[in-house]
């Protein structure tokens, strides 16, 4: 493998040290943007669960900030959300505006325990998230008598005039409601017989209101985590479209219905930016670029997991109905360095379409069209393939990602082979980004997700390849190099 340092994102956020999972908290305000995460300090392996907390003006340069929450004798603080409170509603802050937190509290497992006893736990700011004060009157909701019971998302709903929480209840999402942020009623759940499920609980759900491109009408969307039976083995991360009221969520497709946000490997914990104002009206989200299985073995010792690069959401109206689209943050573009492009380059079965060397990241744009029974073999970096194939009018994707270290379980789990098939167009838009160790790909204007991590095993200096190995294709290509920034 690489020495550790060749693998510290350029793009995409990472802990100075320590251990990174869930983003947690995610509030902009007064111009900056807030990412609060899962983070164990004391080691590169999940371990006491603390938030960190980084701030950002453009959602790529990052400034480290002290610890936000710590541990304390009533638990660990697991994943929650962060927003402002505007105007006071809760009374915390002397008439002003202000931020409030809330989260997990995990109390520490017991011999006898088969789980950690989990109950929702407020804290509250005035100076812009820099000192938090945690609620002496915590938790605010006690344990209904569930196991997993976590990962709160709060937000007011302004044509009830209340605060609603989504909130983690095994197997299915709790909805609560709150006049003064701090006593709690449940409303409703909904999960069961809805979606997919597997053996473990559901995971960090995030619940925003969101438009149909074009239209005046919108919908709310619900995002939940999978632990562990996603598209592809590992975690992964759902959603649903339907309607909301302020106390329950209606699906608006068949409970069978699985809609699933990415369809690699390492995507997981979705949350969305509270308080993005009007003047913008983006829906901006971001994930945990890891999965389960394998997250406490990847090849980097003084730093473990990163954060994918942020992304906007968009609902579309599709020929499969209302489905959400991505797109990478707007503001890569101001990073870039060099910019080049090539029109209507051609290829036969046996030849190479086009290949560009990059070395710290890369953002590749391709329009491809490939002829009937034909296959191009895109190899963005060592170590992970892309097969696009055309057969019987259908467009598949195949990836492939090898990796080997010392490491048995990351040998076990990392590698993978996996499909998605792209319906039955053969030409097609890819979106690639690469980053040191990942490869983050959008199709179809943004209709599929799929996001991988990869850790090559030789050479800083990447080649990105695109043979075609059947048949004939043709594709216009674009590539930026990004200069080198502070992350």
């Amino acid at each position: 493998m690489l020495a550790e340092k060749y693998y510290r994102p350029l793009l995409h956020f990472s802990p100075a040290f320590g251990w990174l999972n869930d983003p947690n908290g995610l509030v902009y305000k007064n111009g900056e943007y807030h990412l609060f995460y899962q983070y164990y300090p004391g080691d590169s392996v999940w371990g006491p669960m603390h938030w960190g907390h980084a701030v950002s003006h453009d959602l790529l340069n990052w400034t480290h900030l002290p610890i936000a929450l710590a541990p304390d004798a009533l638990g660990m603080c697991f994943s929650g959300t962060a927003l402002v409170d505007k105007g006071d509603k809760s009374g915390l802050f002397g008439g002003k505006d202000g931020l409030l937190a809330y989260y997990t509290i995990a109390a520490e497992k017991l011999p006898d325990d088969a789980d950690f006893p989990q109950s929702q736990g407020m804290a509250y700011s005035a100076d812009n998230g820099r000192h938090w004060t945690k609620y002496n009157g915590n938790p605010v909701i006690r344990n209904p008598g569930l196991q997993d019971f976590r990962d709160p998302k709060v937000f007011w709903y302004e044509p009830a005039g209340h605060w609603v929480m989504v909130v983690t209840q095994g197997q299915q999402i709790g909805i609560y409601r709150s006049n003064d942020a701090i006593n709690w009623q449940f409303s409703s759940s909904f999960g069961e017989g809805q979606g997919a499920h597997d053996e473990r609980a559901w995971e960090c759900p995030d619940l925003f209101e969101i438009k149909i491109e074009g239209q005046e009408e919108s919908r709310w969307i619900l995002i939940v985590g999978v632990q562990r039976q996603a598209y592809t083995p590992g975690s992964g991360t759902q959603y649903f479209i339907g309607q909301f009221d302020g106390e329950r969520f209606l699906n608006d497709n068949d409970p069978a219905t699985v809609l699933w946000l990415d369809h690699g490997r390492d995507f997981y914990a979705t949350q969305s930016w509270a308080d993005i104002p009007e003047s913008d009206g983006r829906r901006l989200a971001i994930s945990w670029m890891s999965c389960w299985p394998y997250a406490n073995h990847l090849p980097t010792q003084s730093w473990r997991s990163a954060m994918s690069i942020p992304h906007e959401f968009t609902l579309r109206l599709t020929s499969d109905g209302l489905r959400l689209h991505h797109a990478f943050v707007r503001e890569l573009s101001a990073k870039y360095q060099h910019s080049q492009s090539e029109e209507a380059k051609t290829a036969i079965a046996g030849s190479e379409l086009f290949q560009c060397k990059w070395q710290d990241a890369l953002r590749l744009k391709l329009a491809i069209t490939l002829e009937e029974n034909s296959c191009l073999q895109l190899t963005p970096m060592p170590g992970i393939q892309l097969f696009i194939t055309t057969s019987a009018g259908q467009l598949d994707l195949q990836c492939v990602r090898h990796g080997k270290s010392e490491d048995e379980t990351y040998n076990q789990h990392f590698p993978h082979d996996y499909h998605l098939s792209l319906g039955s167009n053969r030409r097609i838009n890819l979106d690639l980004l690469l980053d040191r160790s990942s490869v983050e790909l959008l199709i179809d204007n943004g209709r599929y997700s799929i996001t991988n991590l990869a850790f090559p095993e030789t050479a800083p200096m990447h080649i990105c390849r695109a043979l075609v190995t059947a048949g004939k294709a043709n594709a216009d290509v674009e590539w930026h190099q990004f200069s080198q920034f502070p992350v």
